[in-house]
């Protein structure tokens, strides 16, 4: 691995940078309410289990069982297939309770919001570190830089709260399966593993007491490392996102972002309710009528909010059974100016760091984002 800076928690600045970084620290607009959705690392619904479905499935002893979600992952870069399956495993996070008993926690709400946050701080080059040759993403803050950035963005937390999410995030490990055998056309079972966040190196009381400009620092994941490399991230509007109190609104944001390149009034967005339920995760209840429901709830969210200009429903039945329902929507002319400006940022930096037409095979691309991460042969 490459070594870390000498002192990485008391530097004013995390200095070594690379052009791929630079580009990614520069926006067009006001900075303060952009940052970057990431691809393939945004598509995993790593966050969809909240904290009412984990106690329902929490044993006497605090224990959860893995689990596991099937999602679709729609490549936006050239030169991968249309979409790809995957298989998202959780193994839930062991934390000790203040008895000297433990308590296991999958990735939620909160932990979203955090990542959020350290992302965020990951575009200011005062507080981020990007190693490109060695696919290494650092970020250091302090717990006060988090809660009074979430404060700021109406999504007050405790230290406490704030200090619980970060290991639950530098705990829980994910796995991702990609089907690369039927839909890549290799004979390799492609997984990715690791936590969210690694290396996580924390400031106790006593140590912020002697030195208060002490900072925590964690690496960030070899996904989102690769995705600064090759310029596959997409500039949005931060500050909506953090202003949404739904996550499945805050989820149609992120993928309206990502994918909705051609954000126009004449050319509306559809996506089923098969797909969101899929691939959001977070429809989990047993009534599709509720789903519905909380789908309605997320578009109307972001119509207030100035995304959607408006949205439309074809329900198709078989009977009295609904068999799906195909959701169009139209954004503002808001939401248009920001994918058209996200869109010129893309162009101009693919210009800059002289990204080439012509792209490695298939197999390399997809192995390429994993890092350190494993590839299998099949049985």
């Amino acid at each position: 691995m490459t070594k870390k800076p000498s002192n990485p928690q008391t530097e004013t600045s995390l200095t070594t940078t690379t052009k791929q970084y630079d580009l990614f620290t520069t926006f067009f607009g006001n900075p303060n309410n952009l940052s970057n959705t990431i691809e393939l690392w945004d598509a995993i619904p790593k966050y969809a289990v909240n904290e009412r479905a984990q106690s329902q499935v929490r044993d006497e002893k605090g224990n959860l069982p893995v689990s596991t979600q099937e999602f679709l992952y729609r490549p936006t870069v050239r030169g991968l297939p249309k979409e790809i399956t995957c298989k998202l495993t959780i193994q839930p996070a062991s934390i000790k309770n203040s008895d000297g008993t433990y308590t296991q926690y999958y990735p939620s709400n909160d932990e979203e919001l955090l990542e959020e946050v350290l992302k965020k701080f990951f575009t200011d080059q005062n507080f981020g570190q990007h190693r490109a040759n060695g696919s290494e993403s650092w970020v250091r803050f302090t717990l006060g830089m988090v809660q009074q950035e979430l404060k700021r963005r109406g999504k007050s937390r405790s230290l406490d709260e704030i200090k619980h999410s970060l290991e639950i995030l530098s705990k829980a490990v994910l796995t991702v399966e990609f089907d690369s055998q039927q839909q890549l056309g290799v004979a390799k079972r492609l997984v990715y593993t690791n936590p969210i966040l690694s290396e996580v190196t924390g400031v106790t009381r006593l140590h912020y007491l002697q030195d208060p400009k002490a900072m925590w620092l964690a690496k960030l994941p070899s996904l989102i490392s690769k995705s600064v490399n090759e310029l596959s991230y997409r500039q949005f509007n931060y500050g909506t996102l953090m202003s949404l109190s739904s996550q499945l609104a805050r989820w149609f944001h992120k993928r309206l972002s990502h994918q909705y390149t051609q954000a126009s009034i004449t050319d509306p967005y559809h996506i089923k309710y098969s797909s969101i339920r899929r691939d959001s995760g977070l429809l989990r209840h047993s009534r599709q009528s509720v789903h519905v429901k909380q789908i309605d709830a997320a578009l109307n969210e972001l119509t207030d909010k100035s995304v959607l200009l408006s949205f439309k429903k074809d329900v198709r039945k078989r009977g009295n059974a609904i068999t799906e329902i195909v959701y169009s929507m139209l954004p503002t002319s808001t939401f248009q100016e920001e994918i058209k400006t996200a869109n010129a940022r893309q162009s101009a930096h693919n210009v800059e760091l002289g990204i080439s037409r012509r792209h490695p095979s298939l197999i390399s691309k997809l192995q390429g984002s994993f890092g350190t991460s494993r590839s299998e042969e099949t049985s």
